[in-house]
């Protein structure tokens, strides 16, 4: 089977779907509007892409330094990963695989991961100054938004790739995804837990970075 798909299938909920169930609701078609000026369009488009299966699209949201993970919670393995090329490429596979392939990455609210060399921008977390330092990163505020809720350092995160000057909006949802195969009649239904973050780069736009696959169980 299909790299990525075997491993997203051994640490997923995995069940059959109907096929003939009502489609759900999908993005628009023609992806001429979207953009990756913001963290929430970058997952638009991203949501553009895989309910699509458009890998042209799939390719601008990652970052050249893009990493993809899977946390290896079973045996004394090693962390499964990858970069930008391998996995366009498998994500291609996986798209032309599947006849159907529908993807909802349901919201909840990003948080900041500060990287070393960071202290002048930590210095603007105060309730007076940060939409001072939203502003710096083109960010807009969270009405729900609390300090000990948005902030982490890439320290506190635990991460062993640190991002020196950089801070980076992460993402952490549950996804589902649908896939079938008509000639193969396998479908497969996929509940997991993403990581997503995202930096802003010199041009001013938004990209994955890093992308981890966790287990989970609801």
């Amino acid at each position: 089977m299909l790299k990525r798909m075997s491993l997203v299938l051994l640490t997923a909920t995995l069940g059959c779907w109907n096929p003939f169930a009502p489609d759900q609701e999908r993005p628009p078609g023609g992806g001429e509007e979207l953009s990756l000026d913001t963290p929430d369009n970058t997952l638009k488009a991203l949501d553009y892409a895989m309910n699509h299966k458009d890998i042209e699209w799939y390719d601008r949201v990652l970052d050249e330094d893009y990493w993809f993970s899977e946390p290896n919670e079973y045996d004394d393995e090693l962390d499964k990963g990858w970069g930008k090329e391998e996995d366009v490429r498998v994500v291609k596979k996986i798209f032309e695989y599947f006849d159907v392939f529908e993807y909802r990455l349901p919201g909840n609210p990003w948080y900041l991961e500060f990287g070393s060399n960071t202290d002048s921008l930590q210095n603007l977390l105060t309730p007076d100054k940060i939409d001072e330092l939203l502003a710096m990163l083109g960010l807009k505020a969270r009405n729900d938004m609390r300090k000990q809720e948005i902030i982490e350092t890439s320290e506190q995160a635990g991460e062993e790739d640190d991002h020196p000057g950089e801070v980076w909006v992460v993402f952490s949802r549950p996804v589902d995804m649908y896939m079938y195969n008509y000639a193969d009649d396998k479908g497969y239904k996929v509940n997991q837990l993403f990581k997503i973050k995202l930096r802003k780069g010199k041009d001013g736009l938004w990209r994955i970075v890093r992308w981890v696959d966790y287990p989970w169980n609801p």
